[in-house]
Parts: C-alpha cells; sequence; structure tokens
C-alpha cells in the first residue's frame, strides 16, 4: 500500500514537473499560429506563463508578451505592436478562433508603430480615387501628395493633416486641401475625403484605453493601456 502510494506519487509529481516544462510552450506555439493567421503578420512571438501550467487550458496567464511585424490592428497595418499583460484571463476559443480577446487583466499594456508606408497602404485601400501617391510623417503634420479622379479628369493633391484620437477612434483627419487641375473649387472638396479610421479600440476586445498618439518623423506610435 505505502509501496504503491510512493509511485503514484513520483507518477504525480513527474506529470506536474513535465506540464509546467511543456504546457507554457505549447500554449505559446498554439496562439502565436492562431494570431499570426487572424492578423496576417509577417513574424510573430508569443511568451506565456502560469503557475500551476494547467491554468493555461482555461486561458488563465499570469504573464502573457506578445510581439509582432507587419499584423493588422483594426483597420491599419502596423510595423510592430507590442502587448504585455499580467494575471491575463482569455476566453478559451481564443485558441480556436485566433481572434485575441481579454477578458481581464491586472495590467495589459498596447504599442504599435504606424509608419508612412502603412499609412499610404491604408489610404490607397479606403480612397479609391487616390493615385501616385506619398506619405510623409513629421510631428508637426502628415502630407499626402498625389493624384485623384475629380469628375473624370485627373487632379494634382496635396492634404496635410494629423493622426488623433476620437471617441474611441483613432482617426486621420485632413486639415488641408489643395487642388489643381480640377473642375471643382477648394471650397466643394474642402470635404471630399473626410476622416480615414485607423483603429477603433472598442472592436478590440481589449479592455484598453488610449494614452498617448505621437507623431514622429516617418511614424505614428500609439500607445494604449488598461485604465483601473
Amino acid at each position: 500500500m505505502r509501496k504503491g502510494l510512493t509511485i503514484f506519487s513520483l507518477i504525480l509529481i513527474i506529470l506536474i514537473v513535465f506540464s509546467q516544462l511543456l504546457l507554457p510552450t505549447i500554449a505559446a506555439k498554439t496562439l502565436q499560429s492562431r494570431l499570426t493567421m487572424a492578423s496576417k503578420a509577417r513574424a510573430m512571438q508569443v511568451q506565456v506563463s502560469a503557475m500551476p501550467a494547467v491554468l493555461l487550458l482555461f486561458g488563465q496567464i499570469d504573464q502573457l508578451d506578445i510581439a509582432a511585424e507587419q499584423a493588422m490592428l483594426g483597420q491599419v497595418r502596423v510595423d510592430s505592436l507590442k502587448l504585455t499583460g499580467r494575471n491575463v484571463s482569455l476566453p478559451v476559443d481564443v485558441m480556436v478562433s485566433g481572434q485575441l480577446a481579454v477578458r481581464a487583466a491586472d495590467e495589459l499594456n498596447l504599442s504599435a508603430v504606424v509608419t508612412a508606408d502603412d499609412l499610404l497602404e491604408l489610404l490607397q485601400r479606403k480612397v479609391d480615387k487616390l493615385q501616385n501617391a506619398e506619405v510623409t510623417i513629421a510631428p508637426e503634420l502628415i502630407t499626402v501628395s498625389g493624384q485623384a479622379k475629380i469628375l473624370g479628369r485627373m487632379a494634382d493633391i496635396r492634404m496635410e493633416g494629423q493622426v488623433l484620437e476620437e471617441d474611441g477612434n483613432i482617426y486621420f483627419r485632413m486639415t488641408k486641401l489643395d487642388i489643381k487641375n480640377a473642375i471643382l473649387g477648394k471650397a466643394l472638396l474642402g470635404n471630399f475625403f473626410g476622416d480615414i479610421m485607423l483603429v477603433d479600440l472598442k472592436k478590440l476586445s481589449l479592455p484598453v484605453e488610449l494614452d498617448d498618439v505621437l507623431q514622429q518623423d516617418g511614424q505614428v506610435v500609439l500607445t494604449a493601456s488598461r485604465h483601473k
């Protein structure tokens, strides 16, 4: 009887040790694969840990670290993305669906970098009239130059704007528009393109709020975190 209990205890200890060593790797690789496909990321690294590791099977993570390159965040492709969290609770179906959703977390931090090429790609998708465009990002403003077909005639355009937040949404908002060779005057075309949404934070399924939108030379840095 005592020998049997000893053997059972040893087997149990071995299983616990192996689960602690293997489960975090398996969970991280599975989550990484699913999120890479869902976000269309070029590359992604995921690290998770929990004590005991079996909690990972139920979506409970003590420490979460995600780093991605060229991933979709809302409507815009971002050059880099980082998400870190502590005491994170994920829905179990995240492993199946690949859509990152966080039910709760003691701490959650998100940062993303949008380059001029990323913003150009978004504008070309959202503004079908825009052709041969170039985007320049500076701390003071963002400029977009190119051509657009207006009433059947190609016009040279130059827009100025900025990335800003409003009601949980992150937009590119045009503040100035110069047009050459257009049939219509500037007054009629002042709001021709309107706001272009980058990210709707309320649709991310992450309990975070925007902290900052920082325009720098060549890029815009977005940061958000869980506000207690």
